[in-house]
């Protein structure tokens, strides 16, 4: 087996299909395999599980390569999106990182208090007012009134998120991300792209209008220098 590849390794489960996909190290789709849910999701775990049964050892031979991580897309429209805003008020106060970082995670930290059976899969900045108008945020250390930010969650019920890992690590498999079909096709205009290319742009950042979490920081620093033509 090589271990020099760089292949990527997708999962879409819609609401018939089990994809499997492989994004080569071109960026190109080398590989695909199917299953047909007889039933929808009402059995999808166990569907889940006969696919990599059945289908593991040959998709690696093919390959020639070992599948340890993979990039979870669900693309069914029965997921929650909510929508939640926050003011914060100063007269002498200036924007900056820091302080945009504070109300994302008092926003965050409100969304799961109240929704603690779901997993925030996608969260992004929709709008932000500035002293009562709309403004991009590349105007950080000015001094402001008022700034409302209003922003996007969009999850997925953990018990489904942990079901998956846990079925997926029986196969030494980690999920490296869990991503939503929908959002992925309403961050494009060309919604005729494959849904597999798109996912790409966002693990690999390209995406500008998402907020990145860490372990380490609370939003990646290179957050802000990519949002900024967001809202151009």
């Amino acid at each position: 087996m090589s271990k020099d590849l760089d292949n990527k390794y997708f999962i879409t489960l819609n609401k018939d299909k089990i994809i499997f996909s492989c994004l080569n190290n071109k960026n190109k789709i080398s590989f695909t395999m199917s299953h047909i849910l007889k039933n929808g999701h009402n059995n999808l775990f166990e569907d889940l599980d006969k696919f990599f049964i059945d289908n593991l050892i040959d998709i690696e031979k093919s390959l020639k390569d070992f599948i340890k991580k993979i990039y979870i897309i669900v693309d069914v429209e029965s997921n929650l999106i909510a929508n939640l805003s926050i003011k914060y008020n100063s007269e002498t106060e200036t924007i900056n990182i820091q302080k945009i970082n504070d109300l994302l995670s008092l926003l965050k930290y409100q969304f799961i208090k109240y929704s603690n059976d779901q997993k925030i899969i996608h969260m992004k900045i929709s709008k932000s007012i500035i002293d009562g108008n709309e403004k991009d945020l590349s105007i950080v250390d000015k001094t402001f009134k008022n700034l409302i930010l209003e922003v996007q969650f969009e999850c997925l019920k953990i018990e489904i998120v942990d079901n998956i890992r846990k079925l997926l690590s029986q196969y030494q498999i980690s999920v490296e991300k869990f991503l939503l079909g929908n959002h992925l096709r309403g961050s494009q205009r060309n919604n005729v792209e494959n849904i597999i290319y798109i996912a790409h742009k966002f693990v690999s950042g390209e995406i500008i209008n998402e907020v990145t979490w860490s372990k380490k920081k609370l939003i990646e620093r290179n957050f802000f220098e990519r949002f900024f033509n967001f809202f151009n």
